[in-house]
């Protein structure tokens, strides 16, 4: 049984049967999302039933720990499979932890001859997952899975596609953890997500990446059900059409949730190539597509002056075009929902292109929520984040804060907004022992 979280500073002996490598993932990984659970004000009872499945499900499935050999995944910006999240929201004050991570096979062990997109340790994940979280559902997952997978290919075709998309994350799974514990002892207290890269179908099938995440709805199980739900594909797609072809390649990700069509929403998330504000806001709104927004606009560009600051109020102009490994573009996110005739659209900065340290993104979110009255948690961003990682110093350098998302979160009419703060551990670039 996993230790409580007030005891998680400490690294913990190996249980029964665990081994290193399982153990390592545990002191770090494992370490850093009980430290986040703890700062959320997550029930004790809650922490326990997920840290024990983490410890003694999920930790197995991550492989070797990182070394020199590894691969890179394609999640963090410096390999690490890990990137988590804290979700605030302007309706509450209440604060949620997600995470998402890449199970693939990124250190395999010697004499391993399966190829570099190979699935196996996610399936056995999703398979844990079944008949223990509300409403599971794998329906579309199903369906997505035998579209996008890649793993049928020669080892060396394998190879030839990671080469093109540039990692091998063939899947990320994502898990949304409540706040409540399960009411049975055998259900997990959070839902499941996943998350398809587009790249290495795009790769193997000639196509730009929008388009394969546009043939991937299309043929899902009766999606024609679901009007609204293509209608808002197509909303996107239109908009994407009136740009040039490298706005399509910016597709990264479709992803679902593990509950029944009807119920699960799809999101799409793309990269903008751009630097422009009104850009960014166009893409944002689709064109004007997506009506009442203006109302949000000064938010946005604060959270880029405050966090960064962008290049439009202040910050460097240098390398604007991402040629350093730890840029990425902005993300544009939507979410297209049965309920909705138009998608739900969040914008996701990178504040580490132009912020100096993490320290400095920290204290700009805490400026922002303030500024803008936020039902803010009892403790600030910047206080949050030390009691997190504990490895280094927020003034060290920049890497901690990847992206940070806001937006609408399901309801594009409703004008409450949810912000995503995306959280790299940095377990490739400063390995802990």
């Amino acid at each position: 049984m996993p230790p409580t979280t007030t005891t998680m500073q400490t690294p913990t002996p190996l249980q029964n049967g665990e081994s290193a490598d399982s153990a390592y993932w545990w002191r770090t990984s494992g370490h850093d999302l009980s430290n986040m659970m703890l700062e959320a004000g997550y029930p004790d009872e809650v922490q326990r039933q997920f840290l024990t499945y983490y410890r003694e499900t999920l930790c197995p499935r991550l492989g070797q720990q990182p070394s020199a050999k590894s691969a890179k995944s394609g999640l963090g910006w410096d390999g690490s499979p890990f990137e988590y999240s804290f979700e605030l929201k302007s309706s509450s004050s209440s604060e949620s932890v997600r995470f998402g991570v890449d199970f693939g096979n990124l250190s395999p062990p010697d004499g391993d001859d399966s190829g570099p997109l190979d699935m196996t340790n996610t399936q056995k994940v999703v398979d844990s997952l079944a008949g223990r979280t509300v409403g599971f559902d794998d329906t579309w997952y199903r369906s997505l899975v035998k579209f996008f997978d890649q793993s049928h290919n020669s080892k060396s075709k394998q190879l030839e596609l990671v080469s093109k998309a540039g990692h091998q994350t063939s899947i990320v799974l994502g898990f949304d953890l409540y706040s409540k514990p399960s009411s049975k002892p055998d259900t997990l207290p959070f839902m499941g997500k996943v998350y398809f890269p587009p790249c290495h179908y795009a790769a193997a099938k000639g196509l730009n990446r929008w388009d394969a995440i546009y043939q991937a709805v299309q043929q899902l199980p009766d999606i024609t059900s679901f009007p609204n739900v293509l209608k808002s594909l197509d909303i996107i797609s239109e908009y994407l059409a009136s740009k040039p072809d490298n706005w399509k390649d910016g597709a990264r990700y479709l992803a679902t949730d593990f509950v029944a069509p009807g119920k699960a929403r799809l999101k799409i998330y793309l990269r903008y190539p751009g630097e422009s504000f009104e850009e960014i806001w166009d893409y944002y709104t689709l064109g004007g597509r997506i009506p009442a927004m203006d109302s949000d606009k000064a938010l946005f560009r604060d959270l880029i002056a405050l966090t960064g600051p962008g290049i439009e109020h202040g910050g460097t102009n240098s390398d604007l075009h991402y040629t350093n490994f730890r840029r990425k573009m902005t993300c544009i996110y939507f979410s297209l929902s049965p309920d909705n005739s138009t998608p739900a659209p969040k914008i996701g900065i990178y504040p580490a292109n132009f912020a100096a340290n993490d320290e400095i993104i920290a204290k700009g979110l805490d400026s922002w929520l303030q500024k803008y009255n936020w039902p803010v948690p009892s403790k600030s961003i910047e206080d949050q984040m030390k009691s997190v990682f504990t490895q280094r110093s927020l003034d060290e350098k920049t890497g901690l804060f990847s992206f940070i998302c806001l937006g609408r979160k399901e309801d594009p009419t409703k004008k409450d907004l949810s912000m995503q703060i995306y959280l790299t551990p940095e377990l490739f670039a400063t390995p802990r022992v």
